[in-house]
C-alpha cells in the first residue's frame, strides 16, 4: 500500500492519479476527506481517502497503518504555516512512518532551498510568500535524512500543469539550477523512485526541456549514476 500526504493539493493529486493509473492501491491522506469526495471519486476503487494531519502524530499513526511507501506532497497554506507543515510535519511523518514499518518516503521539496541560494531572487520571493517557506523546506529535508528511513528528496523547479512525460526530464544535483517542470512529471518521478533502488537516499533537482522529445526509457534510467547524500 502506498500513501500520498497532501493528496488534496495539485501536486499530491497528480501523485494519487499516477499511482491509480498504475493499479497501485493508494491512501489519499488529507485533513478533511469529506471535502474531497468528488475529487477522488473518478480515480477508481484503488484510491481511498483517509483523514490525517501532519500536525497530529496520533492521526498519522492511524492513517499510515499498513502503508509501505509514502509520497509527502503537502505544503502549508497559511502565511505562518511553513514551519508546522514543511518542516515539523515532515519530521512527524518520518517518525510515524518508522513506528508502523514504512519502507520508503519520497519528499517533494523545491529547487533552490539550499542555504547557498539564500540570495537568489526566486528563493527570496518564495521565502516570503509564506514566511520562511524555503528555509522550512530545507530543514524538513534534513529531518527526513536523519530519520533513518530510506528516502528520496525530489526538488522540482517552477511547477506547471502540463501532461506527464511529454518532454525530456533533466536531473541535477547540488541545487545550482531550477528550471520548470509539470506537476504530472513530478508525480511520475516520485512514484518511480518508490521502486527504484538507485533512488534510495538521493536528493535531486528536477526540470524539463521544453519541446524536447523524451526518450522512451527515461523513467527507468532517471536515477542512474546519481550520488547518494
Amino acid at each position: 500500500m502506498d500513501a500520498v500526504i497532501g493528496a488534496g493539493g495539485p501536486t499530491g493529486l497528480e501523485c494519487v492519479k499516477r499511482l491509480a493509473q498504475l493499479g497501485r492501491p493508494v491512501q489519499a491522506i488529507i485533513r478533511s476527506p469529506d471535502k474531497y469526495t468528488d475529487l477522488f471519486s473518478g480515480l477508481g476503487s484503488n484510491v481511498t481517502a483517509v483523514k490525517g494531519d501532519v500536525e497530529s502524530s496520533e492521526s498519522l499513526t492511524v492513517a499510515l497503518a499498513g502503508v509501505k511507501n509514502i509520497i509527502f506532497a503537502a505544503s502549508g497554506k497559511g502565511y505562518w504555516s511553513a514551519r508546522a507543515v514543511d518542516e515539523l510535519g515532515v519530521g512527524a511523518v518520518a517518525e510515524a512512518a518508522k513506528a508502523v514499518g514504512v519502507k520508503h518516503i519520497v519528499l517533494v521539496s523545491s529547487a533552490l532551498v539550499s542555504p547557498h541560494n539564500r540570495c537568489h531572487p526566486i528563493r527570496l520571493i518564495l521565502n516570503n510568500i509564506r514566511w520562511g517557506l524555503m528555509d522550512s523546506k530545507y530543514r524538513g529535508e534534513n529531518l527526513l535524512r536523519k530519520s533513518g528511513i530510506t528516502y528520496t528528496v525530489v526538488r522540482p523547479g517552477g511547477l506547471t500543469n502540463g501532461p506527464a512525460l511529454t518532454e525530456e526530464l533533466v536531473v541535477n544535483q547540488g541545487d545550482r539550477v531550477a528550471g520548470r517542470v509539470s506537476r504530472a512529471d513530478v508525480a511520475a518521478v516520485a512514484v518511480a523512485a518508490l521502486s527504484d533502488p538507485r533512488a534510495a537516499n538521493v536528493t535531486l533537482e528536477l526540470s524539463s526541456k521544453s519541446g524536447a522529445v523524451p526518450p522512451a526509457n527515461q523513467l527507468s534510467s532517471l536515477f542512474k549514476g546519481l550520488a547518494k547524500d
